[in-house]
């Protein structure tokens, strides 16, 4: 998870392993691969996904798409259960099933409340379980964790501290790592696993997420934790991390690399053992401030898997960017945050805000056209294609204006000061643009953004007709040229929660419709609105494409999406944290 380990035994880092370090097992049962293409044949399973699913995929994971999921309004696992919100769980299960197509989530229990307040626990799980089934989501259950707080959890949790990345997140607790202890943890595993054992709404049964194997007790737990489910004798599988070991039935893989080459992490991970399959669990998280490259943004591992897909290569489960919900957990910091740091740009985990609309739409966009074979955007790029050399060719499609080319690398686009790229259809009229922009010198001088509605570019930075969303360090703008610049609107940006500064990536919306034209930039938890909403009355400008630009400050681009407009219109209902 997300999370350094807090245990008596310490470790260098929890990142991630990218190897198997145990020889592989023993095939499982053909069968498994004749349901999974029966289930294709019929239409159980995505179709898009089947041909790769079929036979090549005993742990039938290729059609596993999800994330973590603790409820904005918990901090821990064991407040999801303990102060259960049924009302704000459904709304969430729903906005992510809409948004992003999923139909898995990895969700932790606890034995604090199986011990403290069983009754209500066993019947809050229960509803859980028939409320992800409401929503098209089947979930899988953690049993036992190493990360974190090893000590002081109790049912009451306490409130969350703004900066602090899932500082209330409960381990097994120290106080009862004892022998005497195994009949009780028997029965937590046991009681849960006999009542679903035959459920076909439950995904898989999890026994311990990143366990410390130096230590007895958690690798006692590990293995008896597995006999005591496989006892129960669940139709389900039974996973254990790291990787491939004696207790997991599938890889059970964590990765927060950015190593997405051939033959790279992600793939000797995905391909560790072939008789099993792969999950990755955790499957990565976006940037955070300062760092240019991601830790395995979800657009990586869609594009990633896309590539595994056109090779006929085995597809695994993802559970991407740690976490669904932007909330209490305060994952969007990332590892280490100093307590009280202001709000990062952009989120490093979680897909939704409290109120259910997506981080990125792009996001959005790429989760859902791999789960559900429907893409919906105008246009889609991620820049992950380019060249890998100093001034690659610019993508299919787009055209570059003025200056020397910027530098592209091969997972984004660079441009100079006073350059703009062009793209899209110039009739276009009502839509939503987004894309990610990182300034990459003073954030105080000129501006940088995205022009919309372009028709009749020409070589210099203002030859153009269409309109731009720009911003720097200190004031987004707002306005329309027509090879000059009439401001709209501008936004003093020196009071915003989250800051603009070099080196960081920023995002950056716009969605227009007839006179009206919104911009987001960075939205966060409790403002997730635009900050400029303005209409043009004056004879608008009709139609037109898009375009990056960069106003006497260089910048880089990346996850270039254009939507319907019916993707804004469309929203959930709202949610509190």
């Amino acid at each position: 998870m997300t999370r350094l380990q807090r245990i008596s035994t310490p470790r260098p880092t929890r990142h991630h392993r990218t190897e198997s370090s145990l020889p592989p097992r023993n095939a499982r049962p053909r069968v498994m691969a004749l349901m999974l293409t029966l289930a294709c044949l019929s239409g159980l399973a995505n179709p898009p996904l089947c041909r790769a699913a079929e036979a090549q995929n005993p742990g039938k994971t290729a059609t596993w798409i999800g994330s973590n999921y603790t409820p904005a309004y918990a901090a821990n696992q064991v407040q999801l259960w303990h102060e259960f919100k049924p009302e704000i769980i459904a709304q969430e299960l729903a906005a992510a099933h809409r948004h992003f197509g999923i139909n898995s989530l990895r969700v932790y229990l606890h034995y604090i409340n199986f011990r403290d307040d069983r009754e209500n626990f066993l019947r809050n799980l229960g509803t859980f379980i028939g409320l992800c089934d409401r929503a098209g989501i089947k979930p899988g259950f953690v049993f036992f964790d190493d990360c974190w707080n090893h000590k002081d959890v109790s049912l009451k949790t306490e409130a969350a501290v703004p900066g602090r990345h899932n500082g209330r997140w409960a381990a097994v607790q120290d106080v009862d790592r004892k022998d005497e202890n195994l009949p009780f943890f028997e029965a937590y595993v046991s009681t849960i696993v006999k009542q679903y054992a035959n459920d076909p709404r439950i995904h898989w049964w999890e026994i311990y997420n990143e366990p410390n194997r130096s230590d007895r007790f958690t690798e006692l737990l590990c293995q008896k934790g597995f006999a005591w489910t496989k006892a129960q004798k669940p139709t389900q599988p039974v996973i254990c991390s790291w990787d491939d070991n004696p207790q997991t039935e599938i890889v059970d893989a964590h990765n927060y690399s950015n190593d997405f080459s051939v033959g790279g992490a992600w793939d000797r991970q995905a391909d560790a053992n072939p008789a099993k399959g792969c999950v990755l669990t955790e499957a990565g998280a976006r940037w955070h401030a300062g760092q240019p490259a991601s830790n395995g943004s979800p657009i990586e591992v869609m594009h990633w898997l896309n590539r595994r897909k056109s090779k006929g290569q085995s597809l695994p489960g993802v559970y991407l960017c740690w976490e669904l919900m932007v909330g209490n957990s305060n994952c969007r910091w990332y590892w280490g945050t100093p307590d009280g740091t202001m709000e990062p740009p952009i989120p490093w985990c979680g897909l939704l805000f409290p109120d259910g609309t997506p981080v990125s739409y792009a996001e959005a966009e790429a989760v859902r056209s791999y789960a559900t074979g429907k893409p919906q955007a105008m246009l889609f790029q991620n820049f992950q294609d380019c060249a890998p050399v100093v001034v690659p060719p610019d993508p299919a499609g787009w055209q570059r204006f003025a200056g020397a080319p910027g530098g592209s690398s091969s997972r984004w686009c660079a441009l100079a000061a006073n350059e703009k790229i062009v793209a899209g259809d110039p009739n276009w009229k009502d839509y939503v643009v987004e894309t990610t922009v990182m300034l990459r010198d003073d954030v105080n001088q000129g501006n940088v953004g995205i022009c919309f509605r372009v028709s009749k570019p020409g070589p210099g930075p203002d030859e153009m007709t269409g309109y731009f969303a720009g911003f720097n360090g200190s004031k987004l703008y707002v306005g329309r040229m027509e090879n000059n610049w009439l401001e709209l609107a501008n936004v003093d940006l020196t009071n915003q929660p989250n800051k603009i500064t070099k080196g960081s990536w920023n995002l950056l919306r716009v969605a227009i419709k007839g006179d009206r034209i919104q911009v987001w930039l960075n939205p966060s938890v409790g403002r997730t609105g635009p900050l400029v909403d303005v209409r043009d009355t004056k004879a608008p400008i009709p139609q037109g494409g898009i375009a990056l630009r960069t106003n006497n400050a260089p910048a880089s681009f990346d996850d270039v999406v254009v939507l319907p407009i019916s993707v804004i219109e469309d929203k959930p209902p709202k949610t509190k944290p």
